[in-house]
């Protein structure tokens, strides 16, 4: 089953909502996210399939789930993803690890408020 993780960057990374391993075993994850609301912490779905627009498909459907109105498609991937938050903005990595995802992920924040908000690996 498809999942999702939805962070609420309001409060402390402690006080997340996660729904469940994201992408484990499909061979293309995507991430789509809605920053349209800037008093609110920014919506994001995580989708993974078969084929590229599958991933992206779920990604875009588990984001309006979470609340977003202006869900966009902000990146697909083969390897790894990853999502970093300042609680206003998303900023993104794709990368063959994990790690790599995240650090290239924050790297763009360029932020000390940033986090990982959510990664996966296929």
């Amino acid at each position: 089953m498809k999942s999702i993780i939805k962070f609420c960057l309001i409060a402390t990374v402690s006080a997340t909502a996660l729904a469940g391993t994201a992408l484990a075993g499909d061979k293309w994850g995507a991430f789509a996210v809605d920053t349209s609301d800037k008093s609110k912490s920014p919506y994001f779905g995580v989708g993974g399939g078969d084929t590229e627009k599958e991933a992206s498909d779920f990604a875009m459907k588990f984001c309006k789930e979470e609340g977003g109105k202006e869900c966009t498609l902000a990146v697909t991937y083969e390897k790894c993803g990853a999502l970093a938050s300042n609680g206003k903005s998303i900023w993104w990595g794709v990368a063959p690890t994990k790690k790599d995802a995240e650090a290239q992920a924050l790297q763009g924040c360029k932020d000390g408020a940033c986090k990982v908000v959510s990664s996966d690996c296929n």
